[in-house]
């Protein structure tokens, strides 16, 4: 548990924000208004909720039917359940675009998004393994994040016990058919106890231009593993990267890939790395081609199984 004695906070806006409309894009492919689905899905304002959470993982603990389980603050080398199902049967989302590790779902909560990047977080409770495949069977946790409507720059930063500090920025341009948001979040802190000091820094740029959306993040997370894998101890360090490109092709057809690389460098005895050292890549590539139409209303459907 962190004690924050002093936090501090700017904000400069530069235009005024417009009206904004709540949709769910998590129980289906398109986006809908979240009064129209026909699924279980609690939507968390994250945008709203930035300046009282430190975390993604502050988030996530607003409702009851996830656990999240963590090592240390920030999410550090931890997992998440929805309703009683194990971590490699919750499947999270970044605007639609998986994020799960192919490594370890033990890490599937190393996630490249400073909060400030986040517009919306949509839990999306039972089975949605229809739409997204068995690593889906408990729930599906899908991150979303809309351009920016004005230009501004944000910071806020704070500092707590056993040596914590945090910063977090924000600046996003909106011009005319382009709109640019760059975020950082930089939480450390020495630990508690020896051995159990972190340095998480997180990167994104997310860029849209028309119809095209252009997602770059970065993600570095070494800490002290003191007794996490036994009675050693071990240091650990994990690194994810990430692009995702949309492109929409006329009015009714989108094109989605994506790319991530996830590195894990262990070390069993932090003192003694010569006696054994692991160090572990993965990369995956996901790519979709959506088209919706509209059938007329006198259209029929026949089925027979």
């Amino acid at each position: 548990m962190r004690f924050w004695v002093a936090a501090l906070s700017c904000c400069a806006v530069l235009a005024q924000e417009p009206s904004k409309k709540t949709i769910v894009v998590t129980g289906a492919y398109e986006a809908i208004p979240l009064e129209e689905a026909d699924r279980n899905v609690k939507a968390i304002p994250a945008r709203e909720l930035a300046p009282l959470a430190g975390s993604i993982s502050d988030l996530m603990n607003l409702d009851a039917s996830v656990d999240l389980r963590e090592r240390a603050p920030g999410a550090v080398n931890s997992g998440l359940s929805i309703r009683g199902g194990s971590f490699g049967q919750s499947l999270i989302l970044w605007n639609g675009l998986r994020l799960n590790s192919a490594h370890t779902a033990n890490l599937s909560m190393d996630l490249p998004i400073p909060l400030e990047s986040m517009a919306q977080v949509e839990i999306l409770k039972g089975s949605g393994s229809t739409l997204y495949g068995s690593d889906a069977t408990a729930g599906v946790v899908n991150v979303i994040s809309r351009p920016p409507a004005l230009s501004e720059v944000r910071f806020r930063s704070g500092f707590g016990n056993w040596g914590t500090q945090q910063q977090h920025a924000s600046v996003a341009y909106v011009g005319k058919g382009l709109a640019q948001h760059w975020t950082m979040a930089r939480d450390f802190s020495r630990g508690f106890m020896a051995n159990r000091d972190y340095r998480n820094l997180s990167l994104a740029s997310q860029t849209q231009f028309r119809r095209t959306e252009l997602t770059l993040a970065l993600n570095d997370r070494p800490y002290g593993a003191e007794q996490f894998y036994g009675n050693f101890n071990s240091w650990e360090r994990t690194k994810a990267w990430f692009a995702g490109l949309r492109q929409g092709i006329g009015q009714k057809t989108n094109l989605l890939f994506a790319y991530r690389r996830n590195t894990d460098l262990f070390v069993l005895y932090r003192d003694r790395p010569q006696v054994f050292t692991n160090r572990h890549a993965v990369e995956t590539w996901q790519a979709s081609l959506r088209r919706v139409e509209n059938l007329p209303r006198n259209a029929r459907l026949h089925c027979r199984l």
